[in-house]
């Protein structure tokens, strides 16, 4: 069982995690490389689903998804289930663009990462996946409230 020192050593590391990801992100030339990966997961989802899955607010999802749209990275269509609502897919541009990015965000792990060795990246790659599961997992109180 993780005990509190554990845990706060956690805690401790993950400004440092944060300013990794902005500054791998920050060489990221397309705004929306979140919401492209999201699409590709989902797989055509709602505007609504997307936000959800974001944590981010419709509105917000909403001016991310016109840019990429005028961008030609993704197209909308009428969900079949109700019209009202469009779904989005990514295009030819936009599939791309995803796999541009996957390589750039590769190249730079494995500059920064040279000196390690190839167990521990997939030791590593394995506990923050195990990580991103856990937090989607209610904690004990959200359960009950």
């Amino acid at each position: 069982m993780a005990t509190a020192t554990a845990c706060a050593a956690l805690v401790d590391v993950f400004p440092t995690v944060l300013r990794l990801k902005r500054s791998l992100a920050a060489t990221a030339q397309v705004t929306g490389s979140a919401p492209l990966r999201a699409i590709a997961f989902l797989r055509n989802p709602r505007v609504s689903e997307l936000a959800e899955h974001l944590h981010l607010d419709v509105s917000t999802v909403s001016r991310q998804i016109a840019h990429l749209r005028t961008q030609g990275l993704i197209t909308t269509n009428p969900d079949p289930d109700d019209r009202r609502s469009q779904q989005l897919s990514l295009t030819a541009d936009g599939i791309a663009e995803l796999e541009r990015s996957r390589a750039s965000l590769v190249e730079q792990f494995t500059e920064r990462l040279a000196s390690w060795d190839d167990a521990d990246v997939q030791t590593l790659a394995v506990l923050l996946n195990r990580l991103g599961h856990t937090a989607d997992t209610p904690l004990p109180q959200e359960i009950h409230a």
